[in-house]
């Protein structure tokens, strides 16, 4: 059987997540080892990106802007195990923050694998 067809024994409420964490997973240290974990939220305006960076920061991330001709962030850190936990409760803040600005939009997350 191959990994793919594998069903994880965890369920975040989306399925994109579940895959990722499955592929997680079977990496060396699997769900309880901090990893590099980066974030995508965009937005319509100057004023929503800096609104998105100073959240984002409080919360503990690092934040970087994405190029000027566009606008939103990429926030990231180190120091956080992957579970499904810790991505349903990152997945939420970062969707309320993605709605409290112009034209937000969470675009998902990558994580590291080794």
């Amino acid at each position: 059987m191959g990994f793919f067809s594998r069903k994880p024994s965890f369920t975040t409420g989306h399925p994109g997540d579940d895959q990722l964490l499955g592929m997680l997973a079977t990496a060396p240290g699997g769900l309880n080892t901090p990893r590099h974990w980066i974030h995508y939220v965009y937005c319509g305006d100057a004023a929503g990106a800096d609104i998105l960076e100073r959240e984002a920061v409080t919360a503990g991330w690092a934040v970087r802007r994405v190029v000027p001709e566009y606008h939103g962030i990429v926030a990231e850190r180190s120091d956080r195990a992957i579970t499904p936990a810790a991505v349903v409760e990152t997945r939420a803040f970062f969707e309320r923050l993605a709605a409290s600005v112009t034209a937000g939009e969470y675009d998902g997350w990558e994580a590291s694998a080794g």
